[in-house]
């Protein structure tokens, strides 16, 4: 490598660790318009600019630079640059929420970094914090918070005694997200503290709302206010989209948690906005409708007029469609589940019922034995208290009295603990594959093999076929008879559906 380029990449070095990711970018923008570059010197320089277009957010970018030059490493039998080639599309297919594809990628970086620890005498701490963070992403996706937070321990514990801000950084604010999740509200307040004090300001945004949402949990609105204003610097100094949206939707958690009804209609116009803009990322869509659900209710509770739950139904269709499309199975159930509970606040126990069946089957459908066992719980509780549920609609019982015997209060704050489980990103691909799939009206998953076809074109897996004809055996969209051999009969209270049943329709 050229003593010109061998300064320009450590220029582009020392930038990219100060956080000043676009200046380095145009420097190896740069230098990729020479061509006096060897091919070694090439592929030196994209592997450089596969590192700043992932700190950037443009993960395909990434993915598609280290993918190229992989192989060429490989053929010179170049290990740490093979290998910094893997952990950078690991880490990219794990945010774009290819999970599986990350875990692939990450097991055969960790063979690698076993050879290369026994060839190499170099420092090779902050490489491994990068991996030991990105096994501990996968587990975040996969909704497993302890394994999660673990894991960045150790990341943080590597990365600690380096010159490396953004890893000490990532590392401190996943620690703090962990917490949070786990309600252990003064630890998150602690290690989110600390990222603040070694102010890394490309990720800044990150530990400044964990701050926020955290000290409006704790009831601490001053505080929260306090960095509420700090992110508002940083969204001034980085003008980027990322960082206004998470500004505006902190911003409106603020407003939420006011008395003022004022501060409320304002949160809730930011949350609409947020909420149907399909530019944006799944994860902020999805927060901005729960935060609605929520406000709608509090607004249920106050006035006690139903036309509001009207108002809610566009915003849980927009959940569902995102949900299902994005294949965000655990979403989806905990959706139609909230679906049936909102049914039960205007008494329709059928529709209320007939959700609950879809979340129950759907969590069958995908295996969340956990999610299954609870929604069976409360199809349970409802078969319990149908009785009541009449009474309260004969009496004209008041909307607050309904939403409290339904638990919606308690059952919106454990949809927002599964934002865990959220990816970040979702690529096309899984979307255009997903539309040309036929798809059970009931469980949501691909129809294989054998089906049930209704005349009205409604399409039912074979399970949830001989389930329904068990349970009312009737088409959920034309109500004719799923097996004409059988009465049409509604559900009962004693009645409970047997999803292991296997007669014939």
């Amino acid at each position: 490598m050229s003593h010109s380029e061998s300064k320009e990449l450590k220029q582009a070095d020392h930038l990219m660790r100060e956080g000043k990711i676009n200046e380095a970018l145009q420097i190896i923008l740069e230098l990729e318009k020479r061509d006096d570059f060897t091919h070694q010197e090439l592929l030196s320089i994209k592997l450089f600019k596969a590192n700043l277009l992932y700190k950037l957010g443009d993960l395909l970018g990434a993915i598609n630079y280290a993918e190229d030059i992989f192989q060429e490493f490989q053929k010179q039998g170049n290990l740490l640059s093979s290998f910094d080639t893997l952990i950078i599309q690991a880490y990219a297919h794990g945010i774009m929420g290819n999970v599986s594809q990350s875990e692939d990628i990450i097991k055969q970086a960790e063979d690698l970094f076993k050879i290369v620890k026994e060839t190499f005498t170099i420092d090779l701490r902050e490489r491994e914090s990068f991996l030991v963070r990105i096994k501990a992403n996968i587990h975040y996706f996969k909704g497993e918070i302890q394994p999660s937070l673990e894991l960045n321990k150790k990341a943080y514990e590597l990365a600690k005694d380096t010159s490396n801000k953004e890893l000490i950084s990532a590392s401190l604010s996943n620690i703090a997200d962990k917490y949070k999740l786990m309600k252990e509200y003064d630890k998150a307040i602690m290690y989110a503290k600390e990222v603040v004090k070694v102010n890394y300001k490309p990720i800044l945004r990150f530990p400044l709302s964990i701050l926020i949402e955290t000290y409006i949990k704790k009831g601490d609105i001053k505080e929260a206010k306090v960095y509420l204003d700090k992110l508002h610097e940083i969204k001034e100094e980085y003008d980027t989209k990322r960082t206004s949206i998470l500004y505006r939707y902190n911003n409106a958690l603020l407003l939420k948690s006011s008395l003022r009804a004022r501060n409320r209609i304002k949160s809730e116009d930011i949350f609409k906005e947020i909420a149907m803009d399909n530019t944006l990322p799944i994860e902020q869509r999805y927060d901005a409708i729960i935060n609605l659900c929520d406000l709608f209710l509090i607004e249920l509770r106050i006035t006690n007029d139903p036309e509001i739950l009207d108002e809610i139904q566009p915003f849980i269709q927009e959940l569902l469609y995102l949900a299902e499309h994005h294949h965000l199975y655990v979403i989806l159930a905990e959706t139609y589940l909230l679906q049936a509970k909102f049914s039960l606040l205007t008494s329709d126990i059928k529709k209320a019922k007939r959700f609950i069946t879809q979340a129950q089957k759907i969590s069958e459908r995908f295996g969340y034995k956990e999610l299954k066992e609870r929604i069976t719980n409360e199809q349970s509780k409802l078969l319990k208290q149908s009785d009541i549920w009449e009474k309260l609609k004969e009496m004209g019982a008041p909307m607050d009295e309904r939403i409290k015997l339904a638990h919606l209060n308690e059952h919106i704050e454990e949809i927002i603990e599964k934002r865990a489980m959220l990816p970040a990103f979702i690529t096309e691909e899984k979307v255009a594959i997903h539309k040309e799939k036929k798809i059970c009206l009931v469980c949501r998953g691909e129809v294989l093999r054998f089906s049930y076809i209704c005349e009205c074109g409604a399409i039912y897996c074979d399970n949830c076929a001989r389930a329904l004809t068990n349970l009312e055996n009737v088409c959920w969209v034309c109500d004719n008879p799923i097996d004409y051999l059988k009465p049409v009969k509604p559900y009962t209270e004693e009645e409970e559906i047997n999803v292991d049943n296997k007669g014939k329709k």
